[in-house]
C-alpha cells in the first residue's frame, strides 16, 4: 500500500471550493498583494484559475470507485453468462452420457465449483469447456441442446476476457488518477497558502477581507481513502 503525499489537511471540496472563492476576487485586491511583496505575479489570477480547471478536470475518487464498481460488474455478469451456459448444458450431458462420469469430468464437472470462485478460475475452465463441448456438439444436439447455445460459447468466452482485462487495466490506472489528482489539489495549495499568509497581515484590520483568503481549518483527520492507493 503506497500512501500519496497530501501537502495539505483539508476535504478536497473544501480546499477547491476556496480556490474558487479566492480565485473570484483577487483581482479587486491583487495590487495591495504586489505593494505588500514585490514578487508576488500579475498573473496570479491566471494561476489560480489554471489550476483550479486543472483540479475540476481530473476524476474525483467517488467517480474513480463508481468505475470501478462498473468494470467489476461487468466481470460478474460475464460470469453468470458463463456459468448459465454451463448449467444449461450440463443437462444435456448429462442425457447424453447419463452415469458417465469419465465423461463428465472431461466437460469440467468436476471443476465448476472452483471455477465459480474467481474470474481466473472461470476464464481457465471456459476455454476448456468450450473445446470439449464442440467436440460432443454432435451428441449433444442429439439429446436435444440448442446449437445456437454451443455456438455461443466462444462469444461468452471472449466477453469474459474483454471484461477482465478492463478491469486489471481499470486497476492499474486508478492509481495514477489518483496521484495525478492529489498533486494537482497540491498544486492548488500550494498557489493558496502564500495568500493567506500574506492576508493576514495585509487585512490585520479587515476582518472581512482577511476572511476571503484565510484557508480553512483544517479536518481533524488525516486519513483519507483519497491518500490510499494499492502500489
Amino acid at each position: 500500500m503506497t500512501k500519496l503525499i497530501r501537502v495539505f489537511n483539508l476535504q478536497d471540496a473544501v480546499l477547491q471550493q476556496h480556490g474558487k472563492n479566492v480565485s473570484e476576487v483577487i483581482s479587486e485586491d491583487i495590487e495591495q498583494f504586489k505593494a505588500f511583496d514585490s514578487t508576488f505575479s500579475e498573473s496570479y489570477p491566471e494561476l489560480l484559475k489554471t489550476a483550479l480547471d486543472s483540479v475540476l478536470g481530473s476524476s474525483s475518487d467517488m467517480v474513480v470507485i463508481d468505475e470501478m464498481a462498473e468494470k467489476t460488474q461487468a466481470v460478474h455478469d460475464a460470469m453468470a453468462a458463463c456459468n448459465t451456459a454451463f448449467r444449461t448444458i450440463q443437462f444435456f450431458i448429462k442425457k447424453a452420457f447419463p452415469g458417465n462420469k469419465a465423461v463428465h469430468n472431461q466437460f469440467g464437472f468436476n471443476d465448476i465449483r472452483k471455477a465459480r470462485q474467481s474470474q481466473g478460475n472461470m476464464l481457465r475452465f471456459m476455454n476448456d469447456f468450450t473445446r470439449v463441448t464442440a467436440s460432443y456438439k454432435t451428441e449433444l444436439i442429439t439429446a436435444g441442446c440448442s446449437e445456437p447455445l454451443i455456438d455461443s460459447l466462444p462469444q461468452l468466452y471472449a466477453n469474459l476476457q474483454e471484461a477482465e482485462t478492463a478491469q486489471e487495466l481499470f486497476k492499474k490506472e486508478r492509481g495514477l488518477l489518483t496521484q495525478e489528482r492529489v498533486e494537482k489539489l497540491n498544486e492548488l495549495y500550494r498557489l493558496l497558502t502564500p495568500v493567506s499568509e500574506m492576508a493576514q497581515i495585509i487585512y490585520a484590520d479587515d476582518e472581512a477581507r482577511r476572511a476571503r483568503y484565510s484557508l480553512p481549518s483544517p479536518k481533524s483527520s488525516t486519513n483519507s481513502a483519497d491518500d490510499l492507493i494499492v502500489s
